[in-house]
């Protein structure tokens, strides 16, 4: 497998995005579900650095296909979250599109206190936050929306990426060129 004989993290997140790029113009018809209660399960060893980022690409790909119907027919999505437990089943916290009545920075900082509780708990091992971004080009200096993911993993390889985009006029998801920086762990 190609991932696992990378080593350079920046040659790795390319990898990571134009993996599921072909995803994530495809999309899926979901809206994130509020999480549904589940055991606590025993806490399991720290995964190596090839399973944690086959961990974290699941997450990404997941999260695309989530965000991609809502944000070509609104133009932009709200916050939500992606986090693998350590049954190895993935969850998606976030909110129903008539409930949205905070900020989408309220959001942000609930789904991070709920990962930080549920990582205290020993229930999940990996998260993804999403969030609808407007940033400032390295190479252009112009704002440009984008999908802004923060990937916080138990073992630590936290990954922060930024993937501009537009929406053609014919309802298509055109993702650009990545900007990717080092994540920082804020829930584990």
């Amino acid at each position: 497998m190609l991932i696992k004989a990378v080593k350079n993290p920046e040659t790795f997140a390319l990898i990571l995005v134009l993996a599921w790029l072909p995803q994530a113009v495809i999309g899926a018809g979901a809206t994130p579900d509020p999480i549904k209660e589940s055991p606590v399960v025993a806490n399991q060893l720290p995964a190596s650095g090839e399973v944690a980022r086959q961990e974290m690409q699941n997450l990404m790909d997941h999260g695309v296909q989530l965000l991609v119907p809502e944000l070509v027919n609104s133009g932009t999505f709200y916050p939500f979250a992606v986090m693998l437990g350590h049954d190895g089943n993935i969850r998606v916290v976030g909110t129903e599109a008539g409930e949205r009545t905070n900020q989408p920075q309220v959001m942000v900082a609930a789904l991070v206190k709920k990962s930080q509780q549920l990582a205290i708990e020993k229930r999940i091992r990996a998260v993804a936050f999403f969030m609808d971004y407007v940033a400032s080009r390295r190479d252009t200096g112009f704002s440009q929306a984008g999908i802004r993911v923060e990937l916080d993993h138990l073992h630590p390889d936290a990954l922060s990426v930024f993937v501009p985009y537009s929406i053609t006029s014919d309802k298509k998801l055109r993702l650009m060129t990545p900007q990717y920086n080092k994540g920082k762990n804020v829930v584990f």
